[in-house]
This record gives structure tokens, C-alpha cells and sequence, in this order.
């Protein structure tokens, strides 16, 4: 009888701890933005650097943060946003920001890719990332690509040689921000919190609508990148936001 309870106590110990949930994760919209665990804010990359955080029903801004450059993904208590390093195209930093405050509360060292990749959005090139809450930590996914980006037209041999792929899986500890490499290759839906891994034009019954403007022909310059967000079809504001350098294929 005594073997019979223990065993019965140890299941319910464990059945309680299996229905932990986890946790909660925000809506990526419109490929630029991560709507609120609680559907009451929408955060956002600023036009002047930074994310910030604005609430849905008005278009306030809440708090602004200008750690990370990009989003990654958020949680009921943080969101997160990497910046590329300025001196290494191949590298990157995740940042870890209260959802209330906006204040910073974790950084970690850069996340090192292979020597060609690069975080910034040129043509020839293609990178994505995403985070989502580990403990004290982060699990951080990314993914870089390239193709021909030549102006004659390639042979078959040129197109597979100009050809890469490569991806990662990372943990971050934010104490220290020491960045450890997981031996695995990240799963798709592991990069469905991030605005560059899942697509959605609806969330707390709002639409999220993007235009982008392009600079012209110089390259390097920034395009005009403006989110409107509706109601039953009616617009209820308008922000503009940080926008992308404009980089044309060769002649």
C-alpha cells in the first residue's frame, strides 16, 4: 500500500509539472512587426533606429528601445531583436527587452555565421532569424542563403557554384551572453515567431497593410517603408517605419 501511494503521488507530481505551459508567443504581422501576447500593442522596427512598441487602439508609442535593429520574436515578458556587427557582415547580436518597459535586459555575444553570409538585405543574399524564451535565455534559429547575382546571363555551372545554404540553432544564457551552438539543424516552425519566418495580415481583429517605396536607382539608399493598420476595413493609423537600403541587381 505504502509503493501504491508513493507511486500515485509521484504521478500526480509529474502530471503537474507536464501541464506547465509554455510560453506564450506573439503574432509576427505583415513580415515587419510581432503583435502582443495580450493583443494590446504591436511592436515595430522605428524609422530612427530601434524598436519601439505601439499601442493598437491609438498609435501611441509606448517605449522605444534602440538596442536591436530587427525583431525576432516575442514573449508575454520580453521581445526580442538581433542588430548585424558593423565591422563582421557575417555576424549578429540577440537582444532581450522587457515587454513593459522596453528596457534592455539581456545581450548576447555575436552569433557567427560561414564567411559569405550576411545579415544585411542585399541582393544575392537572404538571411532569417528568430527567438523564443529559454529558461533565463533564449533558443535562437537562423538561416543564411545566396545566389548568382551576376548580370550576364550564368551558365548552369555558375548558378550551382554561386549557391549556398547554411543554418544554425544557438542558446544564449543573458547573464554572461555566452552563445553555445546546438549540433541540429533548426526546424521550420521554429521560425514562425519572427516577422521573417511567418506571414499574417490579421491579429486581435486588426489587418496589417505594408507599401515600401523604393529610392530609385541609388543604391545603398533607404526605401520608404509605411504600415497602416485597420478596423472593419477602416484605416486606424499610419506609421512609418525603418526602412530598407535599396540594392539593385548588376546591370
Amino acid at each position: 500500500m505504502k509503493q501504491l501511494l508513493t507511486l500515485t503521488a509521484l504521478l500526480v507530481m509529474w502530471s503537474g509539472y507536464a501541464a506547465d505551459p509554455a510560453p506564450k508567443v506573439g503574432t509576427p504581422v505583415a513580415n515587419v512587426g510581432i503583435v502582443s501576447v495580450d493583443q494590446k500593442f504591436v511592436f515595430l522596427p522605428a524609422k530612427e533606429g530601434g524598436i519601439e512598441a505601439i499601442e493598437l487602439a491609438t498609435g501611441k508609442v509606448v517605449w522605444t528601445n534602440k538596442a536591436g535593429a530587427k525583431l525576432a520574436g516575442a514573449s508575454d515578458k520580453l521581445v526580442f531583436a538581433w542588430t548585424g556587427e558593423a565591422k563582421k557582415a557575417n555576424e549578429f547580436r540577440l537582444f532581450a527587452m522587457d515587454v513593459t518597459t522596453g528596457k534592455t535586459v539581456g545581450k548576447s555575444d555575436p552569433i557567427a555565421m560561414p564567411g559569405w553570409a550576411t545579415t544585411a538585405k542585399v541582393h544575392g543574399r537572404t538571411f532569417r532569424t528568430a527567438a523564443k524564451t529559454d529558461g533565463e535565455g533564449a533558443v535562437v534559429v537562423w538561416e543564411a542563403g545566396a545566389f548568382y547575382a551576376g548580370g550576364a546571363a550564368p551558365t548552369p555551372e555558375i548558378i550551382a557554384a554561386a549557391k549556398k545554404n547554411a543554418n544554425g540553432v544557438a542558446k544564449i544564457d543573458f547573464k554572461s551572453g555566452k552563445v553555445t551552438n546546438e549540433n541540429r539543424k533548426p526546424k521550420e516552425d521554429e521560425f514562425s515567431s519572427s516577422p521573417s519566418g511567418a506571414l499574417h495580415l490579421m491579429a486581435a481583429g486588426y489587418e496589417f497593410r505594408v507599401s515600401e517605396q523604393l529610392p530609385g536607382l541609388k543604391p545603398g539608399a533607404l526605401s520608404k517603408v509605411t504600415l497602416t493598420v485597420l478596423k472593419d476595413t477602416k484605416p486606424v493609423w499610419t506609421r512609418e517605419l525603418a526602412g530598407n537600403p535599396f540594392s539593385p541587381p548588376p546591370p
